[in-house]
């Protein structure tokens, strides 16, 4: 097979991302890429050692598979699972919206071994696995061929690179309300990272947000309200049997009074099916006379006297309905 041939194999495989080690590799002289790399040249160099079949704008994919080259050992083409990707490409490709389309991800975060010398350069943010782990964590094989971290480690790594705390707490709250990751396993990588990243105020809070129970903004912020109105802490999604068979997970929900909170967020009403098993889930907790106070994140911020009022009666005139046949669980 000529070089020429190689060439094609490699553009095919590759996306046109190859490393200058494979080129040597596959019998391309070194004038030639050299030739090739030249200004206004059919080649460009993306990064060290990385290389570019083609002239123009990289695509998205393109970016995600040059990332990975750079970080791979010098002359090394990238073996599964070796070198992952992380952080916000991650996050963007699992559809998460505060994450942003994969294609306006500016930097290209990595994830490699703990004793790999290699340097953030450009669009690549490299991040090293710990030294007390073993090895590198668990990665996968992703649709487009590339390897990756899974949600709850990329929203770790990511952590200490976020300074706006709500835009941090939007993403994990979309994470396990999307069944991205499961909170506990989100838990355990928040507070099992370095301990500078578990210090961090808006990482505190989240995981103080995933440890009571709430899954998104919106339930967060009805959380302070309760907090600063006075009213006792409720359960957060609690599994509620009736004679020992569901009833319901309501948003909020006092046991001693058993008194519910619904909190209509719109973020994640918008389709159909949303809004139906929030109207199913009200209905059934009604039909089996527990009262339910309903309200909004506007009316929340608009008129928390009145929620907290038509809450604190509710409270004081419980017990409500059959409270002695329910009883509860934690959710997922």
């Amino acid at each position: 097979m000529n070089a020429l041939d190689t060439l094609r194999l490699l553009g095919a495989d590759q996306q046109h991302i190859v490393t200058r080690a494979q080129l040597i590799q596959h019998g391309v002289p070194s004038g030639t890429i050299a030739h090739r790399l030249r200004p206004g040249g059919p080649w460009q160099r993306v990064l060290p050692r990385v290389i570019c079949l083609q002239s123009g704008r990289l695509t998205p994919h393109q970016r995600l598979r040059a990332a990975l080259s750079y970080a791979s050992p010098k002359g090394e083409h990238p073996h599964p699972g070796s070198v992952l990707l992380t952080g916000l490409a991650v996050l963007a490709d699992a559809g998460l919206a505060s994450a942003g389309h994969p294609a306006d991800v500016e930097l290209v975060d990595v994830l490699i071994p703990p004793g790999r010398r290699v340097a953030s350069r450009d669009f690549v943010r490299v991040h090293r696995a710990s030294t007390t782990a073993k090895g590198m964590p668990a990665g996968f094989e992703r649709v487009d061929g590339l390897w990756s971290v899974g949600v709850a480690r990329a929203l770790a790594d990511l952590a200490p690179h976020l300074t706006g705390g709500r835009r941090f707490r939007a993403l994990c709250a979309e994470a396990v309300q999307g069944r991205h990751c499961e909170r506990a396993d989100l838990l355990g990588k928040l507070l099992g990272g370095p301990s500078a990243t578990a210090a961090l105020p808006h990482v505190q809070q989240v995981t103080d947000e995933l440890t009571c129970g709430t899954y998104s903004i919106a339930e967060s912020e009805a959380r302070e309200l309760l907090r600063h109105g006075g009213l006792p802490e409720p359960l957060w999604n609690p599994v509620l049997l009736l004679d020992g068979h569901f009833l319901a997970v309501p948003d909020a929900f006092w046991p001693d009074s058993c008194v519910a909170l619904e909190v209509d967020s719109r973020a994640w009403h918008l389709r159909p099916a949303d809004y139906e098993r929030s109207l199913t889930r009200g209905n059934r907790l009604q039909a089996a006379r527990l009262p339910v106070v309903r309200a909004t994140p506007h009316q929340l911020r608009t008129d928390a006297a009145g929620v907290l009022r038509e809450l604190r009666t509710l409270l004081a005139t419980g017990p409500h309905g059959p409270y002695q046949r329910i009883t509860w669980t934690r959710a997922r």
